[in-house]
């Protein structure tokens, strides 16, 4: 009842699209600057999602508080 590898990286790239989105939009804001917003942009994406990917992996690993599928 796991999942692939790559549905995991989908998951991360679909969240880090959402979440990336929110970060230059408050850096813009603060900052008043679309290139700081696009350097932002650039560092979160690639980061956190080689971060989020590795976290999703390793807990598939973990089987405590998985439900087993009945036959």
């Amino acid at each position: 009842m796991g999942q692939t590898r790559s549905r995991s990286f989908v998951k991360a790239v679909s969240w880090r699209a959402i979440a990336t989105f929110t970060g230059v939009a408050i850096v813009i804001a603060i900052t008043g600057e679309f290139e700081h917003g696009a350097v932002f942009a650039g560092a979160d994406i690639s980061l956190k999602m080689m971060f989020y990917y590795m976290h999703e992996r390793g807990w598939e690993m973990v089987t405590w508080g998985k439900m087993t599928e009945a036959l």
